[in-house]
């Protein structure tokens, strides 16, 4: 493995005279101790542990080695694939800069040449390289640290995040791979810090960081549930989906507890949420309608208390539609909407269940909003009545004959109106 600080003391690597600003204060380094160098490209490979990337080389994880292109050009030539990919218009604005006035922006790296920050610039150094044959270099700071060791792994995450999401305020992150960022850093397999850590130096908050981590718990429960191999994350983003997962997140963690039945009823909950997200997929709903109809489920079937009977209702729809979808062994979002057409009839089925249900509940709704607005007109001249017949500090020397006799109408209509209808509703539930 090689070490750039090595190269640089041996004077194989060049220093630009620039002087890098550390975002962050780190222990262990400081702006004056670091230079920033010209690196050539074949010593550098991306950051497999970066959010944006880590997502989408996800389905490949067993197949590929960070490194670089002196061991094996492959991965980061499937890496940069990747990042053209993910925005080829920004990629080829970069490139087009890069072309015209040279690197204006420096990277960071490790002492292994893994890039930290940069990877777009990397990318179009490449592209530039393949093009015209020239030499070219990577102008980036080289940081003393490595990810074998877990402390420094704690300090390179930090000035990760400093970098592309605190304090340089970069370009935002896709949900799906922020989500899974913050699920991995925070709350994985292998957690390197705590939410309030990550909040800190992201600038969010811990509440907004806390929807994401609980959409990334299901948005992964659902590949699991539809038999997807577990990075299929792809089947999440093509799908338009993210949202929704995190509405149900904040909704099953506020409106279940920790006790045995309680969770039950919250998976069972769970399942009939994604049941209602692959009707989404199947019927064309995306955005904010289908953020909507998620959000709705919660307020006026899990949060009243009728999910437990919605459940019971879809059950059997719902055992059937995943069985279906895991037979079929899907691994893309193809996959699973040709799969979701021929489930067309318990879709279906599933459907008038839910619109049924939806439909009554949002009735009721109203009903109850209609019936609270009469209950809050009678305390208005019941409170009135109370009062002397004067609201506030009125008083009778104030008012008018006029207007006495103009109150007594409204009265007298008020009171006609009322027998009416106390009459009507009398004969309709008769």
């Amino acid at each position: 493995m090689i070490s750039l600080i090595k190269l640089a003391r041996e004077g194989k690597i060049e220093k630009t005279g620039a002087k890098p600003k550390l975002p962050i204060k780190v222990e262990g380094v400081s702006s004056e101790t670091l230079d920033v160098y010209r690196i050539p490209l074949e010593y550098l490979y991306y950051n497999d542990k970066n959010g944006r990337i880590s997502t989408g080389i996800a389905e490949y994880e067993n197949q590929l080695n960070p490194t670089s292109d002196l061991v094996d050009p492959s991965y980061n030539n499937l890496v940069a694939k990747i990042i053209e990919n993910i925005n080829p218009i920004a990629l080829k604005r970069t490139q087009k800069s890069i072309e015209h006035a040279g690197q204006q922006v420096y990277g960071w790296i490790l002492d292994d040449g893994r890039v930290i920050d940069g990877n777009r610039r990397l990318t179009a150094l490449r592209n530039i390289h393949a093009k015209s044959g020239r030499t070219v270099y990577f102008e980036a700071v080289v940081l003393p640290f490595s990810y074998n060791n877990d402390s420094e792994r704690v300090k390179i995450k930090q000035l990760e995040l400093a970098i592309q999401m605190g304090v340089e305020e970069r370009e935002g992150y896709d949900s799906v791979d922020l989500a899974l960022d913050i699920y991995r850093t925070t709350y994985g397999e292998n957690p390197i810090m705590t939410l309030a850590d990550y909040a800190n130096i992201s600038h969010m908050t811990k509440g907004k960081l806390e929807d994401y981590r609980n959409g990334a718990i299901y948005m992964k429960k659902f590949l699991e549930f539809i038999g997807a191999p577990k990075t299929s994350y792809s089947i999440i983003k093509e799908s338009k989906t993210w949202t929704q997962f995190q509405v149900i997140g904040k909704t099953l963690s506020t409106e279940f507890s920790n006790d045995p039945e309680s969770q039950v009823r919250k998976n069972e909950t769970m399942e009939s949420f994604f049941g209602i997200i692959l009707h989404q997929m199947h019927v064309g709903v995306v955005g904010n309608t289908a953020r909507n109809q998620i959000r709705d489920f919660g307020k006026y079937i899990v949060k009243t208390g009728g999910s437990v009977e919605f459940n019971e209702r879809v059950q059997d729809d719902i055992e059937d539609l995943a069985e279906a979808i895991q037979d079929a062994e899907i691994v893309d979002y193809a996959d699973l909407s040709k799969e979701l057409t021929n489930q067309t009839e318990v879709i279906a089925e599933f459907g008038d269940i839910y619109n049924t249900y939806m439909q009554d509940a949002k009735n009721g709704e109203s009903v109850e909003k209609f019936i609270k607005s009469i209950r809050d007109n009678v305390k208005v001249f019941q409170d009135l009545n109370e009062r002397n017949g004067l609201s506030g500090n009125l008083r009778y020397s104030e008012v008018s004959t006029k207007q006495l006799k103009e109150l007594q109408r409204y009265m007298r209509d008020l009171n006609i109106a009322s027998k009416e209808l106390f009459e009507k509703y009398g004969k309709e539930y008769q």
